[in-house]
């Protein structure tokens, strides 16, 4: 089995990627993919693939989680992945991130006609590079249409990542200037998940790293990580994961995480 992957320049400045992917499955394969906070579109030109959050996957969007989606790959798998920066979903799609959460959107039930017209110019392209190109350029297009992300939302962002996740939210929104409230509603619309949950999301992805090197106990990983204790951190593992700390450590799979979107923010 050969997988490639090959990475285009960012659609722009803010951290948006597209990621080809090649590979063919001469049996069903299943696949967890963890959650990295960020919406992603997906094209695929190969055979349809099942996953949890959209039947088939042909052109969709795929809103922010903090679960783990586990997709069945069989057959020839020809996709083209973009991984839209946190905060710029909705300038890029249209549409309000948070009516995304937890979901597999079909593209074409936003953009309509422009979705289907899209998917037609990229198959008709004969591999993946020229895909991407095509691609970058088409989102770059839509991008300038529309208006810059919230300024509010990715500083917001920012401070939570740089936090690892260890800050209030209502602490953030006073300094911010906002009322809890409006910074709920500002990621509703820009990010897709609440600024709580994307706490959780960052003090999770903190704490991964020093999962696959461990050289702490659990309880003292789990204090020096911003949890409770070890039951906290223990279920936290569990919930974006669906493996125990340790069941996590021993399957070796960081390396094969999504790279963090946080940090980019």
């Amino acid at each position: 089995m050969e997988r490639v992957f090959a990475s285009t320049e960012p659609l722009d400045a803010k951290g948006h990627r597209v990621l080809v992917c090649s590979d063919r499955y001469v049996e069903p394969t299943a696949e967890r993919v963890l959650p990295d906070g960020a919406v992603h579109l997906i094209f695929n030109f190969g055979d349809r693939q099942a996953g949890e959050r959209g039947a088939e996957l042909a052109c969709l969007a795929m809103g922010a989680t903090c679960t783990p989606t586990r997709n069945v790959l069989t057959g020839a798998v020809e996709q083209l992945c973009v991984r839209l920066r946190v905060g710029a979903a909705s300038a890029v799609l249209g549409v309000p991130a948070g009516e995304l959460a937890d979901q597999g959107v079909a593209l074409d039930a936003i953009w309509g006609a422009d979705a289907t017209e899209m998917l037609e110019r990229l198959h008709a392209l004969p591999h993946g590079t020229a895909r991407a190109a095509l691609l970058t350029e088409l989102l770059r297009a839509r991008a300038r249409r529309a208006d810059a992300p919230s300024r509010p939302t990715l500083e917001a962002v920012r401070r939570i990542a740089a936090s690892g996740g260890r800050i209030r939210v209502r602490e953030l929104a006073n300094d911010l200037g906002l009322g809890e409230r409006r910074l709920q509603q500002l990621f509703h619309q820009h990010v897709g998940l609440s600024p709580r949950a994307i706490c959780r999301l960052a003090r999770f992805r903190d704490v991964l790293g020093r999962c696959s090197r461990r050289k702490q106990a659990w309880a003292e990983l789990a204090l020096d990580g911003g949890f409770y204790g070890q039951a906290h951190f223990s279920n936290e593992i569990r919930a974006f994961t669906g493996l125990t700390p340790g069941d996590l450590a021993r399957s070796g799979d960081f390396g094969f995480l999504q790279e963090d979107c946080l940090a980019r923010s």
